[in-house]
């Protein structure tokens, strides 16, 4: 899987260096006309710097905002073009970043020009158009109402994403998430979701608490228990497990 993500990654980077390459190589950055956002006296290096870094901090190629074919030189490319809505959308987007780091970021960062942090398009976007986090993935997957459809997002987005910087798969991502399905009612797949979490971070004490709450309020007692205790074991500190064992043993027992 990991491998994958990194050619895949990969091939994005060589496609789009590649194609910055052929740019320079035709001159094609120097002279830009229409320039309405970006300094009319740009240099072409700059400009290029640019191009390349909206189109590796958004997952795009030069087609998504420029009119011309794919695969054809960029020299043949009408970049003057307003033709494409979306090249309209990256200027109020750049007019938006330059407002705040011209107007807020100072007022935070109390520092010198050259050791500010910047905001940039990737700050946000990270590889992908619309700038999504998981949790707002897996939230449209769950509004969708069809079967397994959190889970399978999940699965789809590691499968592609994993070891990119575009979403965030780390130990506490799932749990998280799934503990606020469970307080919003949608127990069955907060289930799901924490069982499988169990083939990534099968020794998470927090993976393994939410999923004993999981099962617990999906009236598997007997299973809850155990994923209780395993909570326990891998943090020794969480005391109050005990109290939630003690509960669900009398419980279990007085159904018998």
């Amino acid at each position: 899987m990991a491998i994958k993500t990194i050619l895949s990654s990969t091939l994005l980077v060589v496609f789009t260096l590649t194609c910055f390459s052929v740019d320079a190589q035709s001159k094609i950055f120097e002279n830009p006309k229409n320039l309405k956002v970006l300094p009319e006296d740009i240099s072409p290096k700059e400009l290029s710097n640019t191009m390349r870094g909206f189109a590796l901090g958004l997952g795009l190629r030069c087609t998504n905002c420029h009119v011309g074919e794919e695969g054809k030189p960029l020299s043949s490319f009408d970049f003057a073009s307003d033709e494409k809505p979306i090249k309209e959308k990256a200027r109020l987007m750049m007019q938006m970043m330059n407002e705040i780091n011209q107007t807020f970021v100072p007022k935070l960062n109390q520092v010198e020009d050259e050791k500010r942090v910047a905001v940039r398009c990737v700050s946000c976007h990270r590889g992908q158009q619309k700038p999504l986090l998981i949790e707002d993935a897996l939230n449209q997957a769950l509004a969708s109402g069809e079967p397994d459809a959190v889970v399978n997002k999940y699965k789809g987005l590691r499968e592609k994403y994993y070891g990119s910087h575009t979403f965030d798969f780390s130990i506490s991502v799932l749990p998280s998430f799934s503990d606020n399905l469970l307080k919003e009612g949608f127990d069955k797949e907060a289930l799901e979701l924490m069982e499988l979490n169990q083939t990534y971070y099968p020794d998470s004490y927090y993976g393994n608490f939410v999923r004993a709450k999981a099962l617990q309020k999906n009236q598997k007692n007997k299973a809850a228990i155990e994923a209780y205790k395993k909570a326990l074991e891998l943090n020794p500190r969480a005391g109050f497990i005990n109290g939630i064992i003690e509960q669900l043993s009398k419980a279990s027992a007085t159904k018998k």
